[in-house]
């Protein structure tokens, strides 16, 4: 039955495209194409392949469909069958170049003045392609976020710099991270959303630490302090502040003792691994004599426990 239903969608897909090529002939009495007309009939073929799930022509016809439309000078239709082109990549399975097509997309709509669709886009296309490609993925959070920037939407902004920033930490990009983590900071000052702020510097503070450099993590520490009155006042400082103190005097047993506090290990779970590797095993002993040395807690945290360490997340993904 199906079989049958799909034979009826593609010779009806075929009529419509010869019915569309037909419309873009010329003659000595019809000087121009019937743009409109054969747009009209390939999009309804295109609908056509797309049912009868022949992916590769849907494909092929909506790039051509595309053509069509940027020449009669509407971007944003283009910008659409560029994204069915895209969709019905991603059907066959072909990733990188579906990601081209979305990247296109977004081009188009940018030129059309759809800054706002072409944001939407973006955002929403990075997470299919972090799998086959982070660098993708933050190359389409940054043009999302630069898109909303433009369009003076800071707080989507801050959140898509963010996001840019826990995709380059997972490729174990430091500086592109913390780069994009000062950028953060900074359009958060501006909206003054000094509640998100904390959470930012401590993983400013904490890709210091993996550098290496107790001495600059000190720095952030110490300005937020004096720059942030919300962060002073934060109930998590004083975690952050015993770690710091911890790196300062290169205790290596006092560094894994307060690394396992429950708030360390409730934040971003790429930070939660990389904080493990300074973790040591705990003796018989160590747990004696530390059983009573309570970290500060907080409500936020109270109810959390100390997840368990894996031999075997030593590496960046």
């Amino acid at each position: 039955m199906f079989n049958v239903n799909f034979s009826a969608k593609i010779k009806e897909a075929e009529e419509h495209i010869r019915q569309g090529e037909k419309y873009l002939k010329t003659s000595f009495l019809k000087w121009k194409p019937d743009l409109d007309s054969a747009i009209d009939e390939f999009d309804k073929a295109c609908t056509c392949y797309r049912v009868a799930e022949k992916y590769e022509k849907c494909r092929d016809l909506s790039l051509r469909l595309a053509d069509l439309q940027i020449q009669k000078g509407t971007p944003f239709f283009a910008a659409k069958s560029y994204e069915q082109a895209a969709q019905m990549t991603q059907q066959i399975q072909d990733l990188l170049t579906a990601s081209k097509y979305y990247d296109r997309a977004g081009q188009l709509y940018v030129e059309g003045g759809y800054r706002d669709s072409a944001a939407i886009l973006y955002e929403r296309c990075a997470p299919q392609f972090q799998q086959l490609n982070r660098s993708i993925s933050i190359d389409f959070y940054l043009k999302a976020a630069r898109l909303a920037e433009q369009e003076e939407k800071l707080y989507q902004a801050a959140d898509l710099y963010e996001k840019a920033a826990m995709q380059a930490i997972r490729m174990g990009n430091y500086q592109q991270t913390t780069e994009l983590l000062e950028t953060t900071t900074n359009t958060l000052t501006k909206l003054e959303r000094f509640d998100r702020i904390n959470r930012v510097i401590l993983y400013r503070i904490l890709l210091k630490l993996f550098n290496d450099d107790s001495v600059a993590a000190r720095n952030i520490f110490d300005q937020a302090c004096q720059i942030y009155p919300t962060f002073d006042r934060w109930e998590e400082r004083d975690h952050i502040e015993l770690l710091l103190d911890a790196f300062d005097q290169d205790d290596k047993d006092l560094i894994s003792q307060r690394c396992q506090s429950p708030y360390f290990m409730a934040i971003e779970p790429e930070f939660v691994r990389l904080i493990k590797r300074w973790i040591r095993p705990t003796t018989k002993t160590q747990t004696t004599n530390n059983i009573n040395q309570q970290q500060p807690t907080t409500s936020s945290t109270s109810g959390i426990k100390p997840i368990q360490l894996d031999d075997d997340e030593d590496d960046i993904r």
